[in-house]
C-alpha cells in the first residue's frame, strides 16, 4: 500500500458522500444517508496517511447541524475536524480557505460531482476528481483522467463482463449499444491499459484532463433532417459550434453526438430548432451498469409479468370522481402563471432551472403536497449539483403498510422556452403547460386520490412516493441524481410511472404512448414492459375514452422514447420504469398514425392543454400505481 502522507482530500457532501434530504422549508437536514461505498474510500485514504476534509455549501442549513448530521451518519471519525470548511463554491475563495487550513501539504484534492465547482477548485490549486471512486488514483498517482469508450469483448458477452471493471479506477457514465455492451466512462490511463490486457477494446475520447472541468452530454441528431447536420452533403457543424467555449465533440455515435460542455456553459446554448422530445442527455456517474446483474434492490422485487390489472367498483368510483378535467386545470394554473402559486399571490412566469421562479415553484410544490397529505406524507427536498447551482427535486412519501417495495409516481417540474430565438432562460417566460405542468398536475391529482383510496381500502400497501424532478430539460439531471441516490442506498423501488407531456391531442384518435424500452438490460426492459402492460390493461376500466396505447418497444424495433425522459434514469441503475406520454413519436409499426407533436414544444406559447385528455391519462396512471402498490 502506497503512502499518501502529506496529502489531503476534501469532499463535497450531497451527491458525493451522501444523499441529503432537506426539510420542507429547506433550512434543516431531514436525513443524511451515507452511500455504502464511501466509508471504505475515506478509511483507505486515512490508512494511507492522507487527511480527509469537507468543502461544502450548506446554504441556509446551520453549519453545526451539518456537523451533527455527519457525526450521526458515522463520518465524524473519518474526518479531520479542522478541515471541515463551509461556504459558497461559486469562486476559488472557499477552496483557498481550505488549502490554508491544510497548511503545507504536498498535494490536495477536491472530489465533487459539479464541473463548475471543480473548475474553481482547480483554479485554487487543488487536484480534482468527479467521484470518490477515483480519489485514491488521482491523489496517489496524480493520474490523468480521460473519457473512455469501452467495448465488452465478444467472449464476455455471455458471462458477467462488468466484474473486470469493478476493481479499476473507472467511473461508468452510460451503457449503450444493441446488447448493452458499450460503456462510456471516465478513467485513468492505467485503467485503460489494464482493460486492454483483459481483452476489452478501449477508445480514448477527447483530451486528457477534459473530464476535470466539463460535463459529458449526448446530443441527439434529430435536427439532421432539417439542417443537414451529420449527413454527407450537409453542414458538418452543430448549431453554435463556432460560438465561444463551444463544446468539444468527442464522437459521433448511433445515439447522437458525445460532447464535453465546459464549466460555465449550459447545454441549452446548443439547442437545435428541430429537436424532438428528450433531445439531450447528461451522462452522470451511475451506481453501476444495469446490465451488471439482475439482483438490484428494485429489479429483484419487481414482478416479471404484468400485475393483475383490475380495480374494484369502489376504487373505480373514487378514481372517476377524484381525477377530473377541472382538477388538472386548477393544478395547472398555479404552475403556468394563470393563478397564484403561493400565499403571497405571486404568479410564476417560468420554471426554468436558471429562472428565479424555479425556486418559487419548488416551494409551491412542497406546500401543495403538505396540504394534500394532511400530515400523512413525509415531504422533503432533494438538492443536487448542476452548473454551479443546487436545484431541488420535491418528494412526498406515503409510508407503506404491510407490503415491501416502493412505487414512484413522477413528472418533471422544470420548463424551458429554448426554441424561441434569443431565448434568455434567466428572464424570459416559459409556462410549459404541456411540458411538463401537465405531468405535475397529474402527479398532484394522483396524490389527492391516493389518500381517498387508501382510507377506503385499509388493505396492505407498499410505500408510494410522489416525486417532481428538476432540471429534466438539461438532460434528465434531477432524476439521474435522485435515481443514483436510491440505487446506492439500496431502495427497493419496484415501479416508476413517469408522466411527461400528457396534455396535447390535436387529432380525433386521442392516441397516447407507453415507453418501456431499455437496451442496456433485457431484464430491466422486460420488467418495464410488464409495468407498461399493467397500465394498458387498465384502459377499458379506468379511462375507456382512450384507445389502446401505442406500446414500445414493438416487434423488435428500438423504442424511440428510450433515454428521453426521467424514466430512463431509473432503468439505468436497474429499476423498472415506464414513460406515459401523448403521441410524441410516429409508430409503432408502419401502419400506425403519425406523431402528434405539440407545435408549442419548448416555446413561451406552451400555455394550454386538453384537460379532459390529460385527466384520462392521469387517472390511468394513478390506477396503475394503486394496483401495483396493493396487489
Amino acid at each position: 500500500m502506497s503512502s499518501l502522507t502529506g496529502t489531503v482530500a476534501f469532499f463535497d457532501v450531497g451527491g458525493t458522500l451522501a444523499s441529503v434530504a432537506l426539510s420542507p422549508d429547506g433550512d434543516r437536514i431531514a436525513d443524511l444517508a451515507v452511500y455504502a461505498d464511501v466509508p471504505e474510500v475515506l478509511a483507505d485514504l486515512r490508512r494511507r496517511g492522507a487527511w480527509v476534509g469537507i468543502v461544502s455549501d450548506p446554504g441556509p442549513v446551520p453549519h453545526e447541524e451539518v456537523d451533527r448530521a455527519l457525526q450521526d451518519a458515522g463520518l465524524g471519525g473519518l474526518l479531520d475536524p479542522d478541515l471541515v470548511v463551509y461556504g459558497a463554491k461559486d469562486s476559488p475563495q472557499v477552496f483557498e480557505t481550505a488549502l490554508a487550513r491544510a497548511g503545507a501539504v504536498d498535494r490536495a484534492l477536491f472530489v465533487g460531482e459539479d464541473a463548475a465547482e471543480r473548475a474553481h477548485a482547480l483554479a485554487a490549486g487543488l487536484l480534482v476528481a468527479p467521484h470518490p471512486r477515483l480519489a485514491v488514483a488521482v491523489l496517489e498517482e496524480r493520474a490523468r483522467l480521460r473519457h473512455l469508450r469501452v467495448e465488452v469483448p465478444a467472449a464476455g458477452a455471455g458471462a458477467d463482463p462488468w466484474v473486470a471493471l469493478r476493481d479499476l479506477p473507472l467511473l461508468p457514465l452510460h451503457v449503450t449499444g444493441p446488447a448493452g455492451t458499450t460503456v462510456l466512462a471516465i478513467g485513468t490511463s492505467s485503467a485503460a491499459a489494464r482493460l486492454e490486457e483483459r481483452g476489452f477494446e478501449v477508445d480514448p475520447l477527447g483530451a486528457e484532463d477534459e473530464p476535470l472541468t466539463t460535463d459529458l452530454y449526448l446530443l441527439r441528431d434529430d435536427r439532421r433532417v432539417d439542417s443537414g447536420f451529420l449527413v454527407p452533403d450537409g453542414d458538418p457543424r452543430p448549431p453554435s459550434a463556432t460560438a465561444p467555449a463551444a463544446p468539444a465533440v468527442l464522437a459521433a455515435t448511433d445515439d447522437g453526438l458525445l460532447v464535453a460542455v465546459p464549466a460555465g456553459r449550459s447545454v441549452e446554448a446548443f439547442h437545435g430548432g428541430a429537436t424532438r422530445h428528450g433531445h439531450d442527455l447528461k451522462l452522470s456517474p451511475i451506481a453501476w451498469p444495469a446490465g451488471a446483474d439482475d439482483t438490484g434492490a428494485g429489479l429483484a422485487a419487481a414482478p416479471a409479468t404484468a400485475v393483475p390489472a383490475t380495480v374494484t367498483p369502489a376504487e373505480q368510483e373514487v378514481l372517476d370522481a377524484g381525477i377530473r378535467p377541472e382538477h388538472l386545470t386548477t393544478h395547472l394554473g398555479r404552475y403556468t402563471g394563470t393563478a397564484p402559486a403561493g400565499a403571497d399571490g405571486s404568479l410564476l412566469t417560468s420554471r426554468h432551472v436558471r429562472h428565479p421562479d424555479n425556486r418559487a415553484a419548488v416551494t409551491a410544490l412542497v406546500a401543495d403536497l403538505e396540504r394534500i397529505g394532511r400530515g400523512r406524507f413525509l415531504v422533503r427536498r432533494h438538492a443536487f449539483p448542476h452548473e454551479g447551482r443546487r436545484p431541488e427535486n420535491v418528494e412526498a412519501e406515503f409510508p407503506g403498510r404491510g407490503l415491501d417495495g416502493v412505487v414512484l409516481v413522477t413528472a418533471h417540474m422544470d420548463s424551458t422556452g429554448a426554441r424561441q430565438p434569443d431565448y434568455r432562460p434567466e428572464a424570459d417566460p416559459a409556462p410549459g403547460a404541456d411540458d411538463d405542468a401537465s405531468g405535475v398536475a397529474g402527479v398532484l391529482a394522483a396524490a389527492e386520490v391516493f389518500g381517498t383510496l387508501d382510507g377506503a381500502s385499509g388493505a396492505p400497501r407498499r410505500t408510494v412516493r410522489f416525486v417532481l424532478f428538476n432540471a429534466e430539460e438539461q438532460g434528465l439531471v434531477g432524476s439521474s441524481a435522485y435515481a443514483r441516490d436510491q440505487a446506492r442506498l439500496g431502495t427497493p423501488i419496484v415501479a416508476v410511472l413517469q408522466m411527461d407531456m400528457i396534455g396535447w391531442d390535436s387529432g380525433s384518435g386521442r392516441t397516447f404512448e407507453l415507453h418501456a424500452g431499455f437496451s442496456g438490460s433485457q431484464a430491466v426492459q422486460q420488467r418495464s414492459l410488464a409495468l407498461a402492460r399493467t397500465i394498458a390493461a387498465l384502459v377499458p376500466q379506468v379511462s375507456p375514452a382512450l384507445p389502446a396505447p401505442q406500446l414500445y418497444p414493438h416487434d423488435g424495433e428500438v423504442d424511440p422514447g428510450e433515454a428521453r425522459s426521467d424514466h430512463h434514469s431509473f432503468q439505468a441503475v436497474g429499476y423498472p420504469a415506464c414513460l406515459v406520454s401523448e403521441d410524441l413519436f410516429a409508430g409503432p409499426g408502419p401502419s400506425a398514425p403519425p406523431a402528434d407533436m405539440n407545435p408549442q414544444y419548448h416555446l413561451p406559447s406552451d400555455v394550454s392543454i386538453d384537460a379532459g385528455y390529460a385527466a384520462d391519462i392521469a387517472r390511468l396512471v394513478t390506477a396503475a400505481a394503486w394496483v401495483t402498490a396493493t396487489r
